[in-house]
């Protein structure tokens, strides 16, 4: 009698297991890199399992996940804190985690199927062209399709132009020759972003970079120009500072500048010019007046032409005598104050003397 109970016990214990919920998904998608949750429980939340596992077919044979070193340290279960949630937690995905996994318990199982999508670049056919200036920062784009794939491993390498495509260094992750300390990845928030930072470009950076993403790659020809800092300087000089070499060495936008200075400077010295020639234009008839009036015989006795000039010519035949000024000097006694008059006669007075 106690046999059969104990017997009926077992059974009805069996019977009152899990039984897996029926609405959980049956394919899932995760990214390289990313994570994946296979949601499994029993649809009674209150029931605790007897057994469970889980259990996949990726490499063609069924194998328990749980054990499995491919897996070591990117799983996680959560039947510890609630016994009725058999959900597995994949971390770090890769694209060997691809295949059908398997939930199962004492009474049934549910299958799910879990794709990997690995990173696929884009513009993977081609050669971006870029162009920048010495002393500047650039950025070699290297981006997955899916920004949510991450990839496994990336690697930047390098080649100068003379050497030809197929001779590539490496640059990163492993840093050489004059690229090191010089790079680093764009740091964002979006894993399938593997584009490069470069930082202190000098004409030896230019040449092809090629970013390989797994089986991906693309490449990207840089060409790094110098830049022209003396011109630049020379736009905020004035134009007669400028040493020649300067001044045909400067950009379009530089030119532009002088150009502009040279007619603020032109406009500000209009009044100056037109001044100097308002002046020029008064002295000048002036001066060509007093030339005209001495040509003229402005004083006769010298050497100048005479004709016509009656005075000029008596005065020339008096020049060999004495030039001698007849006065007559009255004095006049008189109570008042003496007075002395000079009287010259036929000759031009040239001045009345008065003395007190």
């Amino acid at each position: 009698m106690m046999n059969c109970l104990y017997l009926l016990s077992v059974v009805f214990h069996v019977a009152a297991g899990c039984s897996l919920s029926a609405d959980n998904p049956t394919e899932i998608t995760g990214h390289t890199g990313g994570s994946v949750l296979f949601p499994c429980s029993c649809s009674d939340l209150n029931t605790k399992p007897q057994r469970f596992t889980w259990r996949t077919i990726r490499t063609g044979r069924l194998t328990e996940v749980l054990n499995d070193e491919h897996y070591r340290d990117r799983l996680q279960l959560f039947n510890h804190s609630s016994p009725a949630n058999l959900s597995l937690f994949i971390s770090d995905l890769r694209e060997g985690d691809e295949g059908i996994y398997r939930c199962r318990t004492e009474k049934e199982h549910r299958d799910i199927r879990l794709n990997v999508k690995g990173c696929e670049l884009v513009k993977k056919t081609g050669v971006e062209a870029m162009t920048v200036f010495t002393g500047e920062s650039v950025v070699l784009p290297c981006v997955c399709t899916d920004l949510q794939d991450k990839p496994k491993s990336v690697k930047w390498e390098f080649s100068l132009p003379a050497t030809g495509i197929s001779h590539f260094q490496e640059i990163y992750p492993e840093q050489t020759g004059r690229h090191r300390n010089r790079v680093k990845l764009v740091s964002n928030n979006a894993p399938g972003n593997r584009s490069l930072l470069i930082s202190d470009l000098t004409e030896e950076d230019q040449g092809i970079y090629r970013c390989s993403v797994q089986a991906d790659s693309r490449d990207v020809r840089l060409s790094v120009k110098e830049t022209s800092t003396r011109s630049r300087k020379t736009d905020t000089t004035l134009p007669s500072e400028q040493p020649q070499s300067k001044i045909t060495n400067s950009s379009p936008a530089s030119s532009s500048t002088t150009l502009e200075q040279d007619k603020q400077q032109t406009h500000s010295s209009l009044p100056l010019v037109f001044g100097i020639l308002g002046v020029l234009l008064l002295v000048i008839p002036g001066v060509v007046a007093f030339i005209s009036w001495r040509r003229k015989g402005g004083r006769c006795g010298e050497t100048v032409i005479t004709e016509g000039r009656p005075d000029c010519k008596r005065k020339q035949k008096d020049q060999t005598e004495p030039d001698v000024t007849y006065s007559t000097v009255t004095h006049m006694n008189t109570t008042g104050a003496a007075r002395v008059q000079i009287n010259t006669g036929d000759k031009t007075e040239y001045a009345s003397i008065l003395t007190i």
